[in-house]
């Protein structure tokens, strides 16, 4: 395969951050954006990477991948690649190969447990947690509008329940 770099900002990453040859480290607590120009592969050398892909309609995916797993990117995506701490290294070692179509490598399926469990989970922990601020932003907006404080809160003697010292 030849080795390529998309257009991105692996420029950055000074010749001490490359691991070996053709690969690049990246540090926990970095992401690194890429814009592809022609179709490639992500592979990881070491550690583990979460890596989300938008394509040109703005849909995305996510995908944590392994060491000797692979990800293929076609042109006008992008890439964000971050390091996924744990399993004793706190940094991703990656590579980035131009890939002819007739010999691209499949990306890895999503199992079952991503597929029907994980990525829903994730889908349901984002939603309700915006509806919680929601929620929180409504009952905020309805007391101060209402010039109300809540009976729980008065104080004792019939001192409290008025709006705005009354």
């Amino acid at each position: 395969m030849n080795t390529a770099i998309p257009q991105s900002s692996l420029s950055v990453l000074s010749a001490a951050d490359r691991v070996s040859a053709g690969h690049w480290k990246l540090q926990a607590g970095r992401a690194l954006s890429l814009h592809p120009r022609e179709r490639g592969v992500l592979e990881i050398a070491l550690g583990r990477a979460w890596v989300t892909v938008a394509g040109a309609h703005c849909a995305s995916a996510d995908h944590v991948l392994a060491a000797g797993e692979r990800l293929v990117v076609e042109p006008g995506h992008h890439v964000v690649i971050e390091p996924w701490a744990g399993s004793g290294w706190s940094a991703v070692a990656f590579r980035w190969d131009a890939a002819p179509v007739a010999t691209a490598v499949a990306a890895p399926a999503p199992t079952d447990w991503e597929r029907g469990v994980a990525q829903p989970a994730r889908e349901l922990a984002q939603a309700l947690a915006g509806v919680g601020r929601a929620a929180a932003r409504v009952v905020a907006g309805f007391v101060a509008w209402a010039g109300w404080v809540p009976r729980a809160l008065a104080l004792p003697g019939g001192r409290g329940g008025a709006p705005c010292g009354g």
